[in-house]
């Protein structure tokens, strides 16, 4: 049987950062929403990892020695290297919330729309096997209150609703974030919120494909 190949595209927390201290990784077979997703699939999905840490939307942040996190410069040729896709699953907006960019989860909307969603249906509609559907993730609500995250977490509230409307808008399934726990920074989820993630996209992506096979 032909497996459903997803990709997530995400930061730190599709990477499956553990903080604090020395930055590492939960264990790639039973902790990280992604590798649960396919568990949960019992075969039938095969789940692309596509995490960096502190990746943007479209925001610029060198970084050295790693470079530029902005989302734009590495999504496309990501995209087209894992062509065939059936879903592209979308998580980023947390580190743009950082004090230092000035931005609100509204001003994700326009470069999510124009730069992820509207680009693959319309860019790359000739290059591309077949057109994948979107899966928009709403991060996390921010716990953490102070030096580069000061005043994200009233912003990050409004991800659900923002994020919810850009999905319902664009003909995209979505997520939100409701149960999503995060860990002792405030940032980055737990294994629990991993947990909950994976639960909630693989029912998302397991009812979509249901229903299309119905059709």
């Amino acid at each position: 049987m032909k497996k459903i190949r997803i990709l997530c595209y995400g930061d730190s927390n599709t990477w499956g950062a553990i903080v604090p201290g020395k930055v590492h990784r939960f264990d790639r077979l039973d902790k990280r929403f992604t590798k649960l997703l396919e568990e949960l699939s019992q075969g039938k999905f095969e789940v692309i990892e596509e995490g960096f840490i502190a990746r943007t939307v479209d925001t610029d942040d060198i970084r050295m020695p790693k470079g530029n996190r902005n989302g734009t410069l590495t999504y496309v040729p990501i995209v087209c290297s894992h062509d065939p896709l059936d879903y592209i699953v979308i998580m980023l907006g947390t580190n743009d919330m950082k004090n230092k960019f000035n931005k609100s989860a509204k001003d994700m909307v326009s470069p999510l729309k124009e730069k992820y969603i509207d680009y693959v249906r319309e860019d790359l509609a000739e290059t591309l096997t077949n057109m994948p559907k979107f899966v928009i993730i709403a991060p996390p609500v921010i716990e953490f209150d102070e030096e580069l995250y000061a005043g994200a977490p009233a912003k990050s509230k409004a991800f659900n609703e923002v994020y919810g409307k850009l999905a319902k808008d664009n003909d995209c399934l979505f997520v939100d974030n409701e149960g999503v726990t995060l860990g002792p920074d405030g940032v980055h989820m737990n294994a629990n919120g991993h947990k909950v993630l994976a639960r909630k996209l693989y029912e998302v992506i397991r009812s979509d494909v249901e229903c299309s096979e119905m059709r």
